[in-house]
């Protein structure tokens, strides 16, 4: 009967302090809200270097149409000096073809007749053939000259209008191009202030949960420090109800009855993991080793478009910077390229120093450094960093070093 009356009134004291110490939070936040909040994180850090990796891109075109422009630009500086000089020689020429037929029209008949004197002047038929073939060759090959003079000139100007088309083209590839360019970075910028605010967001979130569940703590805390009270008020109150019908009879009993101190228990302390176990290095560890602390160098470098230097760099301008001048190997420039060199690999079976990408094609590209981390540059306003490697947000690796 005493048990009972000391667990009922312990369990009543729990009970209030719990209700009545119950921490109050207007709107409250789960661990569910904060991982909704990372998960948007997430896709919106996926979307800036979705956009990062096509503005990379979109500068890599723009240099190239730049390079065919100049290009073109020396193509039809050539075509207009050959029209100049085609159209000095046609106009030599039909300087001196408008001379002879001026001279031909001044003598007249005159001329025809030295023309028709020398050909009857022939001694023979051979001689006579001889002359008509000379004297129609200079009248035709006159005639052939100017023709084909023209019809240089004419293909001439035609490459040159072909040339300015292309030219106009190449021109407008590259304003069409910059106008893209300049609508990626005003979504980038809309993106990066969404960012921005679901980051305040979490951290947020995570301050008030993180004072909620020291709230709860603490109130746990009160609660079992009351209830251990409850129980010893409980158990004194039952010890004396029990004494006193027998209080003047057993006094001597009652004088050798004392209360039993409980003993504290003894915490145990708990004993220490066992270290974890050391894997084995893998085949290409030593040149994935340099690669690795060659790669820590640049931590904290910023991230620039097209960057490719300590100066700063994009995630591929990175990785190439990196393997170039750690391991001598060349990757191509960009993401999308160096996924399709090594050998291709699960992101889930990486060995420190292999490619780990995101994206197929790939818009962004890392270096898994081992213990579940990747060293990346990540995008704008961010800067060279290690971060944790979640397989599953990978569509692909590459295993360059052997």
């Amino acid at each position: 009967m005493i048990k009972k009356l000391i667990k009922y009134t312990v369990s009543a004291s729990i009970i209030a302090t719990m209700i009545s110490a119950t921490p109050a939070f207007a709107n409250p936040v789960t661990q569910g809200q904060i991982n909704q909040t990372q998960n948007q994180i997430d896709d919106f850090e996926t979307k800036v270097q979705q956009l990062d990796n096509r503005i990379s891109v979109a500068m890599e075109k723009s240099q190239e149409l730049n390079d065919q422009i100049k290009t073109q630009q020396g193509k039809i500086e050539e075509t207009k000096t050959e029209i100049t000089a085609a159209q000095k020689s046609l106009d030599a020429h039909k300087q001196v073809y408008a001379e002879r037929l001026k001279t031909i029209q001044l003598e007249g008949k005159q001329s025809m007749a030295t023309y028709a004197e020398l050909l009857l002047s022939s001694d023979n038929i051979s001689e006579f053939l001889t002359r008509f073939t000379a004297i129609s060759s200079i009248m035709q090959s006159d005639t052939d000259l100017l023709n084909g003079l023209n019809e240089k000139e004419q293909a001439l100007k035609n490459a040159e209008e072909k040339l300015h088309n292309e030219f106009a083209q190449l021109q407008k590839s590259q304003t069409e191009l910059a106008s893209e360019q300049q609508k990626i970075e005003q979504d980038k910028k809309e993106i990066e202030t969404e960012l921005a605010a679901a980051k305040d967001t979490l951290q947020s979130q995570q301050a008030q949960y993180a004072e909620q569940l020291a709230e709860e703590a603490r109130q746990r805390a009160i609660a079992q420090q009351q209830a251990e009270q409850a129980r010893q008020r409980a158990q004194q109150q039952a010890q004396q109800q029990a004494q006193q019908p027998t209080q003047q009879a057993q006094k001597p009993a009652q004088q050798a009855k004392q209360p039993v101190k409980q003993q504290t228990p003894v915490s145990s302390t708990p004993s220490k993991p066992a270290p974890p176990t050391v894997a084995a290095p893998p085949a290409n560890s030593g040149s994935a080793s340099a690669v690795i602390a060659y790669a820590k160098q640049f931590l904290g470098v910023p991230y620039v478009w097209g960057g490719s230097t300590p100066s700063g760099f994009d995630c591929s301008g990175f990785t190439s910077y990196v393997f170039r001048n750690a391991a001598g190997i060349n990757l191509p420039r960009v993401s999308r390229d160096q996924q399709n060199v090594g050998t291709r690999i699960s992101p889930s079976q990486v060995q420190p120093g292999d490619l780990v990408f995101r994206g197929n094609p790939a818009y962004h590209v890392g270096i898994y450094i081992g213990g579940g981390q990747y060293i990346h540059a990540p995008q704008t306003g961010d800067v060279v960093k290690i971060a944790a490697y979640n397989p599953s947000k990978f569509s692909s690796a590459a295993r360059v070093l052997r």
